[in-house]
């Protein structure tokens, strides 16, 4: 939770209220993923690293409806979502200390916007993986529309930069295991939240998946973006997706 309640307010005051006024009983009949929670507290360990996954993700998914403006549009869910995401925000701030002004109060700024945009009926998982990473592109375009983090080897050129095997993440699995094709924010968000990747090697995998969908040189735009060169992206990235492969059992096992 963040220690200055000038960013989201006081976390023991939202609680408090939410106690009082039953939030959470009225919020589960909005959404009843909430139902099997007694007090608002509970999702502190529940969204907690090592926490099940699939679990987490219902969670934020039925906080993420509640606070958005086309869902039901609840200032207090908003206030709750942006404490639960405090510690990927804090991450992410310190990723971004070259922006101008104070980053972590513009990426919490930047963050309740998308909480309150996000497009929860065509995007239904990895919801915390998403808003980090939207509020990240936002404020990249906000700030930093024309130029990118100086880097002394910002401009080396040194793998294909329209090599795709990022898209191929995951081949698809056995029939026995799943019969559906495995999908790569929700492998992402498991393995994060099971140690079996950092959180910033993620967020760099889901920034060349991204930029893939979007057509063009997708390594070459992240790696400028990231203030990286190429091969030190590449190197992580492959060592990402090694660490994703040798865990597929154990996603399949958890979460198939």
């Amino acid at each position: 939770m963040y220690a200055d309640p000038r960013l989201a307010g006081s976390w023991t005051d939202l609680i408090d209220r939410l106690d009082r006024q039953a939030s959470l009983a009225r919020w589960a009949r909005l959404e009843p993923a909430l139902a099997p929670l007694a007090q608002p507290q509970e999702l502190t360990a529940l969204l907690a690293r090592g926490a099940p996954p699939q679990r987490a993700d219902d969670l934020l998914g039925a906080l993420v409806r509640l606070a958005a403006a086309d869902g039901h549009d609840d200032n207090d869910a908003v206030l709750l979502l942006l404490h639960l995401l405090s510690d990927g925000a804090l991450a992410l701030a310190a990723r971004l200390t070259d922006l101008p002004g104070d980053v972590l109060v513009q990426v919490v700024a930047q963050l309740t916007v998308q909480i309150r945009a996000f497009p929860w009926r065509r995007r239904q998982r990895a919801f915390a993986a998403n808003l980090l990473m939207d509020t990240k592109t936002a404020l990249m375009h906000e700030l930093r529309p024309h130029w990118v983090r100086r880097h002394p080897n910002a401009g080396e050129v040194l793998v294909d930069p329209t090599d795709r095997r990022g898209g191929a993440l995951l081949e698809r699995p056995n029939v026995q295991d799943t019969g559906d094709e495995l999908e790569l924010l929700e492998v992402l968000v498991w393995a994060e939240r099971s140690g079996v990747v950092a959180a910033e090697d993620v967020a760099l995998l889901m920034a060349v998946e991204r930029s893939r969908q979007d057509g063009g040189p997708a390594q070459l735009r992240v790696a400028a973006a990231w203030g990286i060169n190429e091969r030190t992206l590449r190197r992580r990235r492959d060592r990402t997706l090694t660490a994703l492969r040798t865990a597929r059992g154990s996603y399949l096992a958890t979460c198939g």
